[in-house]
């Protein structure tokens, strides 16, 4: 059971009142695709970027829940449940990949989250890992467990205010090795964190030139693990202002309860294109364009086209974020965005930005008049669009 202040079933999963659609596999090409309120039965591959998965379930009987190929970047994973009913010698996990995750409910696997890349760990309730049969007949011999795992090759990683209780006596609640490369700039802060051999598990005897380094654990809520709390080996973590709770891995509020998340800094709208015509002068004959910005990392970027919202986005691990807005009108456009964090609070807008959208051909000038000047220069006189160039 999660401790206070820290997510679980009630601030994690699927969000009331989702209608849930049946499916079975599903493999995503296209980039940009949502996929929203199923109840899939398999496995959820995904081979495109910026695809969002959310409101789902996934109930998987193979080796992941969610595999999100190397290389894919942009995915977003979020208010879902994910559960691993399988067998398979590779293992059971939740999530294989890289990406944004929020406030996912992860249960009933091997790992909840194995993470490959750049990514942002935020808000997710793993607990109740239970795979027995996993792995059986292997060289492991069995599962072994662990709460969020990564295994090398891997920089730029957040986990953040997660809950993350490992119930079995192996392996650990976060677990970092180098058995596939480097590892760096692995920060874990602010999380509960609760059981395995080891709760915090950095081992860096993989390999002698594919080194750990930058592995900060922070202010997080620790229940100790069978073993203990720490098992480091060939590299030497950060640690700091982590509250170790021993092995009874308390229900009520810790004594020192967790400050209360600030509200995000206003979002920018850094740039935007295709800029068509004159560069800078805020013109452009497409009625379609692609917003580019920045915003508090993991934040919901709401986009309004003067008081109307016409759109969301999500701020990647590094703050950035990315908006295609549908067709646009033949006007004036003045834009801005807002971010709102994982704990509901919204930022104040954006300065604005306007974009004057003019798709339509101007009707031909006409020539009303021409004289001849002192100079003996012809001098033509004429109507045409207003602020057009006449050539």
């Amino acid at each position: 059971m999660a401790i206070a202040g820290f997510p679980d079933a009630n601030s994690t999963g699927l969000p009331d009142g989702v209608i849930l659609t049946p499916s079975g596999d599903v493999t995503i090409t296209q980039p940009g695709a949502v996929i929203d309120a199923l109840d899939v039965k398999g496995t959820i591959t995904v081979l495109a970027d910026n695809v969002t998965i959310q409101n789902t379930r996934i109930t998987s009987s193979d080796w992941t829940g969610i595999w999100i190929k190397d290389g894919i970047t942009g995915t977003v994973v979020k208010d879902s449940e994910i559960l691993n009913v399988g067998s398979s010698p590779d293992g059971a996990n939740g999530i294989v990949g890289s990406g944004t995750f929020l406030r996912n409910d992860i249960h009933d696997v091997e790992n909840g989250i194995i993470v490959t890349g750049s990514s942002l760990v935020q808000d997710n309730y793993i607990h109740d890992m239970n795979a027995p049969d996993v792995r059986l007949g292997t060289s492991l011999g069995g599962p072994h467990y662990d709460g969020i795992e990564i295994d090398g090759g891997v920089s730029d990683v957040v986990i953040r205010h997660n809950t993350v209780i490992n119930e079995n006596s192996y392996v650990s609640a976060v677990m970092i090795n180098n058995d596939f490369g480097p590892v760096s700039n692995i920060q874990v802060d602010g999380n509960y964190l609760a059981g395995g051999g080891y709760t915090l598990y950095s081992d860096g005897s993989f390999s002698s030139t594919d080194k750990i380094s930058g592995v900060l654990f922070t202010n997080n809520e620790l229940g100790q693990g069978k073993w203990g709390y720490y098992y480091f080996r060939d590299n030497t973590p950060v640690l700091t202002n982590n509250d170790e709770l021993g092995t009874g891995w308390q229900t009520s509020s810790p004594t020192t309860p967790p400050s209360t998340p600030e509200v995000p800094a206003a979002p920018a709208i850094a740039s935007w294109s295709p800029d068509t015509g004159k560069t800078g002068d805020g013109i452009t004959d497409a009625n379609q364009i692609t917003l580019h910005g920045t915003a508090a990392a993991g934040s919901i970027v709401k986009v309004y086209d003067g008081s109307t919202q016409i759109g969301t986005a999500t701020a990647t691990s590094t703050g950035t974020w990315d908006y295609i807005t549908k067709v646009l009108t033949d006007a004036k456009h003045t834009l801005t965005a807002t971010a709102t964090n994982s704990s509901g609070q919204t930022s104040a807008a954006s300065a604005a930005v306007a974009v004057i959208v003019d798709t339509k051909a101007p009707a031909a000038p006409t020539i009303a008049s021409d004289t001849v000047n002192s100079a003996n220069q012809v001098v033509l006189s004429g109507t045409a669009e207003a602020n057009s160039t006449i050539e």
